[in-house]
């Protein structure tokens, strides 16, 4: 370094090396750009990194440069596995490589690292080779996030029909933290089966299907995700948007049935059959009361 310039502190090394190892370009471009900035006194990275009879410093520093890129799209391949069989190998360096361009790593967890993939994928040229892939990255994110949330004592079947009882006007049930309601291109889901069983792309939705609302949830250590019929979409909707009761439901449930004792009867086995499920999936908790001033 220059006389008059002082050598940094183990904070400044490790940000310098930092800066290095993650320049876009390389090690001897990012070296270039410090010492533009005012960073460097010269492009000389002797004072970090001797040379040897082999590798100057810039080439023996690019060795950690691609260790951290590849730790990087080692661990979104974890988090996105199907995204990588859909796509292959190659594209997905590609793809890592311009993602990490646009969103470098800032977080102190490698588990915030593919948060904005999905909308990345959705301005991607990829997407037009590869269609539903942002929807699968959604899927996937999903699935990470859920794995990750809070837990919450999900409610019986038993204490739903308790409580919904004991004060049906004002008992409200809500969804547990860890789900995530998505709508998605009604072809992901079945690609993801395909990609799942065969490691190939072959499913296809159901007819006349655009896009499907897909539930993604997790019970204990397990991770699941389905599609949900219209009418159950629209009660986990408004269970997540921070509580609903029994009648809420009942009524939600009974706009989809024409008028009628029969409409009446049909949403109240509609609702009875999807608590049971609700129940064995463990989404449910209790929620804010709907009624003001309710205790």
């Amino acid at each position: 370094m220059k006389a008059g310039m002082r050598f940094p502190d183990l904070a400044g090394v490790q940000a310098l090396v930092w800066r290095l190892i993650a320049a876009p370009e390389g090690v001897r471009r990012g070296a270039e750009e410090l010492h533009r900035e005012g960073r460097l006194a010269s492009e000389d990275l002797s004072f970090l990194v001797p040379p040897d009879e082999r590798l100057e410093p810039p080439e023996r520093l690019d060795i950690y440069a691609d260790m951290y890129f590849y730790r990087l799209r080692d661990c979104l391949a974890e988090d996105f596995p199907k995204v990588v069989a859909r796509v292959g190998p190659v594209h997905w360096h590609n793809l890592v490589t311009d993602y990490l361009l646009a969103h470098p790593s800032t977080h102190f967890s490698l588990r915030e690292l593919g948060r904005a993939l999905p909308g990345f994928l959705e301005r991607s040229e990829l997407t037009k080779r590869f269609p539903a892939l942002e929807g699968l990255a959604r899927l996937e994110w999903a699935r990470v996030d859920v794995f990750d949330e809070t837990d919450a004592a999900p409610l019986t079947r038993e204490d739903l029909l308790a409580q919904g009882a004991a004060a049906p006007a004002s008992a409200a049930f809500a969804l547990v933290p860890s789900t995530r309601l998505l709508r998605l291109d009604a072809s992901v889901l079945p690609l993801w089966k395909s990609l799942e069983e065969q490691g190939v792309e072959n499913g296809t939705p159901r007819a006349g299907e655009k896009t499907a609302g897909v539930l993604v949830w997790r019970k204990t250590f397990a991770i699941f995700h389905r599609s949900l019929e219209a009418d159950e979409e629209r009660c986990l909707w408004a269970l997540a948007a921070g509580g609903a009761t029994l009648a809420e439901l009942g009524e939600l449930l009974a706009t989809a049935q024409p008028p009628g004792a029969a409409a009446e009867r049909a949403a109240a086995e509609r609702l009875a059959a999807l608590i049971d499920r609700w129940a064995r999936d463990a989404l449910l908790r209790t929620g804010e009361s709907t009624v003001p001033g309710a205790a």
